[in-house]
C-alpha cells in the first residue's frame, strides 16, 4: 500500500481501536488510521452466519452490561440509533439442576425492574436470601452505588487512586452494606468469591448461579483476593444484556460515525514494528514494508505481549518491566464457544418448576445445586487437565433468536454455548480436530437430559468454536484467552497488565497502549475510554467529560438510567406474560 501520513495511528482494529478512534476523531480534532490484519474490523464484536445458512451466532462477544457503552452513548448520542441497541430476554440469569429437575430464573430489569418477581423464585429455596436479595437490588441500582461503579469502570488507575473524591464515595456507601446485609471487611477483601457467596447467600441455587456468572467473567472461583467481585455479580444478574440484530452492529455503529468524522481503515494490515526516533513513536511499519507517518501519537490495542516483544521491543523496558509480561497468564478463560441451528428452541423438564425458564438467556445446565462444580471446573483447568469428569461440565446456553428473530429463518432458531476448555496449546491442530467433535458430542449428551428435545435430529449444523479457532486474531495467541490474559488478582484493576503499564502509556513517548490486556476486560468502551483520558491530560487534547451537563459519574449514571429505560420500554404491560 502507499505510505500515508496521520495525526494518529491506531495499530489493530477491534473494538478498543474503534471506541479510541472515536474519540480521536471528534473530541481530538485528529486525522486517525486505523490498521488491521483480519479481513473486517470489530474484532470481537461479530456476528457470522455460521452454524448453518441463514443462522446467526456472536462468535465471541455476546453478553453486554448497561455500563459497557455510557460514556460512547454519552457522547456520541446517535449510536443507540446507529446499532448499539440493548435488549433483555424474560429471564436474564438462571440455572437447571438435574439432580431434582428443578431451577433458579432470575428475572431481568427489562419485565421485573423491582426484582419482586425474582424474589419469588428465590424463596422457593431460602425466604432469607429473597429478603436479602431486594435489599441488594435497591443498593445497587441506588445513585451512591452507581456512582462507585463509575469510578471503578471509567477512571484510569491513577485517577481512581489518588482522587479523594472516589474514596470518600466507596467509604461513604459502606453503612449501606451493612444494613442490607453485606459485611465487606477485610476478610471478604481477601476471600475467593467461592468462601464469599457461601456467606452471603443461603441457598446453593443462588449460589450456582451468581459463581457461574464469575466464571464467564474469566475469575477463578477458588483464588482469594477477589471475593468481592462476587457481590457485583450476584447485583448484575438482572441486567444481562444482549446487542439487537448481533455484537457486530457495535462495530457498523462506530464505523457509521468514523466515516463521518474522517479516519481511514486498512484491513489486511499487519503492523511490524512501531518506528521510533529518539525515544518517540513516529509512526509505524507494516508487513509489507510500508511505513505510516503519526504526527501525534500512535495507539497499540494488542496484547501486552505483542507490544513489548514485537511493536516496540524489549530494549525499551527495564529487565524487571519486561520481565513481568513474559509472567502474565493466559491459560485460564478459554472457551468451548459453540453454535447450533436448531428446528426447535431447547424445552427443559425443569420448566414444570418454571416453565419461564425455557425463555432464559444465560442458563447454566448443572449436575446439581453444588457450587463444587464450578469450583472444581476451575481446578481442573488449571491443572491442565481436560476434559473434566463429565459430571463437572458446566455450560452455560443461550437462545437469542427466541427474543430477536433475526437471528434464524422464520420458525427455527439458533442457541449457543459457552464452557471452559483447554488452552490451544495443549494439543496439535490434528489433535483438535478430534476433540472439537468429541466435546460437541459430550456437550449434546448432557444438553438432551436437561432439554429432551435438544437431540443430534434437532440440530440442523453446529458451528465447533474452539480456543484454537480464538487464534484467528493475533493478540489471544498462543492460547485463545477471550480475554487476552487472565483475571487473576495480580492482573486485575491497577495491576492489569502491569504496575508499569496499566496506565495505557508506555516508555515510548506519545505511544499508548489499551485492548482488553488492561483495566476492566469487556466488548464495552472502558478501556479505550480510561486510555484516551490519559491522552487527553498529557496532550491537552479535549475533554467531554469536562463540559456542562456531563460531569462525572453522574452523567454516566443518567446513561445507565437511559439505557433501562429503552430496554423496558419494550417490555410487555402484563407482567403475567
Amino acid at each position: 500500500m502507499p505510505d500515508e501520513t496521520f495525526d494518529a495511528v491506531i495499530v489493530g482494529g477491534g473494538a478498543k481501536a474503534l471506541y479510541m478512534a472515536l474519540y480521536l476523531t471528534r473530541y481530538a480534532g485528529m486525522r486517525v488510521g486505523i490498521f488491521e490484519q483480519r479481513h473486517e474490523i470489530g474484532g470481537g464484536l461479530c456476528t457470522e452466519e455460521i452454524a448453518a445458512p441463514g443462522f446467526r451466532g456472536n462468535p465471541h462477544a455476546v453478553m453486554m452490561l448497561p455500563w459497557y457503552h455510557a460514556p460512547t452513548w454519552r457522547d456520541f448520542p446517535e449510536l443507540w440509533d446507529f446499532g448499539i441497541q440493548y435488549d433483555q430476554h424474560l429471564c436474564s440469569d438462571g440455572a437447571v439442576f438435574l439432580e431434582d429437575e428443578t431451577c433458579l430464573a432470575i428475572y431481568s430489569d427489562k419485565v421485573d425492574p423491582t426484582q419482586e418477581r425474582t424474589a419469588k423464585e428465590i424463596a422457593k429455596f431460602s425466604e432469607a436470601d429473597a429478603e436479602k436479595w431486594i435489599k441488594l437490588r435497591k443498593l445497587w441500582t441506588g445513585d451512591a452505588m452507581q456512582r462507585v461503579q463509575m469510578d471503578m469502570m471509567f477512571l484510569p488507575a491513577e485517577e481512581r487512586l489518588t482522587d479523594p473524591n472516589v474514596m470518600v464515595r466507596a467509604a461513604e456507601l459502606y453503612p449501606e452494606f451493612l444494613e442490607a446485609g453485606f459485611n465487606v471487611d477485610s476478610l471478604i477483601m481477601a476471600a475467593s468469591p467461592l468462601r464469599v457467596a457461601r456467606e452471603f447467600w443461603e441457598s446453593p441455587e443462588l449460589q450456582y448461579c451468581a459463581l457461574r456468572f464469575n466464571l464467564s467473567s474469566a475469575i477463578d472461583i477458588n483464588y482469594p483476593g477477589q471475593g468481592v467481585v462476587m457481590i457485583g455479580s450476584s447485583a448484575n444478574l438482572p441486567n444481562l444484556s444482549f446487542i439487537k440484530g448481533g455484537t457486530h452492529q457495535v462495530a457498523h455503529a462506530c464505523h457509521q460515525v468514523l466515516v463521518r468524522e474522517g479516519c481511514k481503515f486498512f484491513t489486511h494490515s499487519r503492523v511490524d514494528k512501531v518506528i521510533i526516533e529518539n525515544g518517540e513513536a513516529k509512526g509505524i511499519r507494516l508487513a509489507d514494508g510500508s511505513e505510516i507517518k503519526a504526527r501525534k501519537l500512535v495507539v497499540s490495542t494488542l496484547s501486552p505481549s505483542q507490544l513489548v516483544f514485537g511493536l516496540i521491543g524489549r530494549e525499551y523496558f527495564s529487565k524487571i518491566e519486561a520481565r513481568r509480561v513474559e509472567l502474565l497468564t493466559d491459560t485460564f478463560g478459554c472457551l468451548m464457544w459453540y453454535s447450533f441451528a436448531l428446528r426447535d428452541a431447547p424445552r427443559y423438564t425443569a420448566a414444570e418448576f418454571n416453565p419461564d425458564i425455557n425463555e432464559c438467556f444465560w442458563l447454566g445446565l448443572a449436575e446439581a445445586a453444588d457450587p463444587m462444580h464450578i469450583s472444581r471446573e476451575c481446578m481442573w483447568s488449571r491443572m491442565g487437565k481436560w476434559p473434566p469428569p463429565i459430571e463437572d461440565y458446566g455450560p452455560v446456553v443461550w437462545c437469542h433468536s427466541q427474543v430477536d428473530p433475526s437471528f434464524a429463518p422464520e420458525g427455527h432458531h439458533v442457541a449457543s454455548t459457552e464452557q471452559y476448555g483447554p488452552p490451544a496449546t495443549m494439543f496439535t491442530e490434528r489433535e483438535w480436530m478430534d476433540v472439537r467433535e468429541r466435546y460437541a458430542e459430550d456437550l449434546i449428551s448432557i444438553w438432551q437430559k436437561h432439554a429432551p428435545n435438544m437431540t443430534w435430529d434437532n440440530i440442523i449444523g453446529c458451528d465447533y468454536n474452539s480456543p484454537y479457532d480464538a487464534l484467528r486474531t493475533l493478540n489471544r495467541h498462543p492460547n485463545g484467552n477471550m480475554n487476552v490474559i487472565d483475571h487473576d488478582p495480580c492482573q486485575f484493576w491497577e495491576n492489569r497488565p502491569t504496575p508499569d503499564l496499566a496506565n495505557h502509556r508506555t516508555p515510548v513517548k506519545n505511544l499508548y497502549a489499551t485492548g482488553a490486556g488492561w483495566s476492566m476486560p469487556t466488548s464495552g468502551s472502558s478501556e479505550a475510554y480510561n486510555c484516551y483520558k490519559i491522552i487527553a491530560k498529557d496532550m491537552n487534547l479535549g475533554k467531554p467529560w469536562e463540559e456542562p451537563g456531563k460531569e462525572e459519574p453522574d452523567s454516566l449514571v443518567e446513561q445507565i438510567r437511559l439505557c433501562h429505560q429503552r430496554i423496558q420500554s419494550g417490555a410487555k404491560t402484563d407482567p403475567s406474560q
